[in-house]
């Protein structure tokens, strides 16, 4: 028996991410990166499912994009593309309080 194993999806980020990532490393929120950096590695083999209650967002169309809530004031929102095995992350602070 031949046993496949699956890719993991390459990550890529956007500025506006890493321009959030920036912010939250100069308040000094290690809870909240922590947080992060698990997330990104589950996302590499499961971005449809895990930790953060994941669902897919509204609003883009055809474009597959999913966000998992870090806390009640923040989400890590990214984008699937299936065909390339990649995971696009855009954003990582704010939502939640932006209503």
């Amino acid at each position: 028996m031949e046993i496949q194993e699956e890719k993991n999806y390459i990550t890529t980020y956007s500025e506006e991410y890493l321009k959030d990532i920036k912010k939250f490393t100069k308040g000094g929120n290690k809870q909240i990166l922590s947080k992060i950096a698990d997330f990104l590695k589950e996302l590499r083999k499961t971005p449809k499912k895990g930790t953060g209650k994941p669902e897919a967002l509204k609003g883009y169309g055809v474009r597959e994009v999913w966000s998992r809530r870090i806390n009640d004031q923040h989400r890590l929102v990214y984008e699937i593309f299936e065909e390339k095995k990649e995971i696009k992350i855009l954003t990582a602070f704010g939502h939640y309080d932006d209503k």
